[in-house]
């Protein structure tokens, strides 16, 4: 983890970390009150950008963060993210109306989870095997056997990677989406294995998987999202992201 990456969630202040939070509306918004003005970040410095991970949906908690954030200083904007099918972008459509009705500006709009890409060598080959009467069935790992068998006959395959859309596109997508709301469309990060076990070892993705094609689509929208807000010396950037 960076040194420079600050975080502050609940999850932080619960007893073990399978305890539920079951909380009514005035004190889930009085903690999001607490968190936003009562935070200490350290040393003094303050935030170039914060960034708030929000629930699916319009619920109270996203009224109550837009409020809080614009008494102590405002809210430069939102970036709103979808995975491709219409499920998703259903709820999306809202969070989109939302920030209008709201005037909170759309930075962006990312599509996640939009292709599932690996290289052959990172794939697992198995072979179903009946257990029994009742038709239940175990893998049986043959990677080693058929990677070797690859290289002897086809080597050249070893340097192909596989993409499949693991959640089908619904009328164009993300993309189209944001066409229609007319809002900038920041791109797609496809599903990669290695972001989440980066995530849970607490490693740097972008360092640690250099190859990843989803690195390459993170810095992209970074780099977007530091192009539209630069950073200030003299103030601190506030950052309201809609998630889904």
């Amino acid at each position: 983890m960076n040194d420079n990456l600050e975080v502050m969630s609940i999850a932080f202040l619960l007893p073990d970390t399978d305890a539920a939070v079951i909380w009514r509306g005035p004190r889930k918004n009085g903690m999001i009150k607490q968190f936003l003005t009562e935070t200490d970040w350290g040393e003094g410095q303050g935030l170039d950008y914060l960034i708030v991970d929000t629930p699916p949906g319009t619920s109270d908690e996203h009224i109550s963060t837009v409020q809080y954030l614009r008494a102590i200083q405002g809210v430069t904007g939102a970036i709103v993210v979808s995975t491709p099918e219409e499920v998703s972008m259903a709820d999306v459509r809202k969070e989109l109306n939302f920030c209008k009705k709201t005037s909170i500006p759309v930075l962006g709009v990312v599509e996640n989870m939009a292709t599932f890409r690996s290289r052959i060598t990172d794939l697992t080959f198995v072979r179903e095997k009946s257990m029994d009467d009742e038709g239940s069935t175990i893998d049986i790992d043959c990677t080693e056997r058929v990677l070797q068998m690859i290289k002897d006959k086809c080597p050249e395959i070893l340097q192909l990677s596989i993409k499949c859309d693991v959640f089908p596109p619904s009328n164009g997508g993300p993309k189209i989406m944001a066409c229609n709301f007319n809002v900038p469309f920041w791109g797609s990060l496809p599903l990669d294995p290695n972001l989440l076990k980066a995530c849970e070892n607490g490693q740097c993705f972008v360092e640690h998987f250099t190859e990843s094609s989803a690195t390459k689509s993170l810095n992209t929208i970074v780099d977007r999202l530091v192009e539209a807000l630069p950073i200030s010396f003299e103030e601190v950037t506030d950052l309201s992201m809609e998630t889904s």
